[in-house]
């Protein structure tokens, strides 16, 4: 019994002694710049080439419809005269319509081209925040950091929201 309480006081005072000595652990923290290191990966240079690719189609096309608007707008000027109220009023649907259609492209290519970029960059973001996981995890860092402050990467910690909530008198 006497040797059961000494071997248990022993395993305490190792446990306490190992929590003391983690807790005494310094922070390890790594920080780069990702905005250098993006344009530093090939990765980045196609993805570039792959939106000025896809712009490019859009902004011929754009062009095409501009060219054919102003193609039967110049038509309808040169003729006009000849046409009956009825055939007018067609024509000018016509170009009307064409119009509409010309702006809901500009718009819409617009909305694309922002939609593409942010789907290429969002790749290459995953890929730096992957590299950045396991330099941390290899190297042991508890926090990789952007220089701007931004958080690439955060070993398992307890989320102290609510108790941060608590001390701010916010109520849940």
């Amino acid at each position: 019994m006497k040797k059961t309480i000494q071997l248990l006081a022993l395993c305490v005072v190792l446990a306490l002694s190992f929590n003391t000595s983690f807790a005494q652990r310094a922070l390890k923290i790594g920080h780069f710049n990702s905005e250098k290191l993006i344009q530093k990966l090939p990765d980045y240079d196609s993805a570039q080439n792959e939106l000025k690719s896809f712009a490019e189609q859009l902004s011929n096309e754009l062009e095409s419809m501009q060219k054919e608007l102003e193609r039967m707008q110049a038509e309808y000027e040169a003729k006009q005269d000849q046409l009956s109220d009825l055939l007018k009023q067609n024509k000018q649907k016509e170009l009307q319509d064409a119009y509409t259609r010309f702006q809901t492209f500009r718009q819409n290519s617009s909305a694309e081209i922002n939609t593409k970029q942010t789907e290429l960059i969002q790749k290459i973001y995953e890929k730096v925040r992957t590299a950045a996981e396991a330099v941390a995890k290899a190297n042991k860092y508890d926090y990789i950091i952007e220089e701007n402050g931004a958080l690439w990467y955060a070993n398992d910690s307890d989320d102290v929201t609510s108790l941060i909530e608590k001390q701010l008198g916010i109520k849940k």
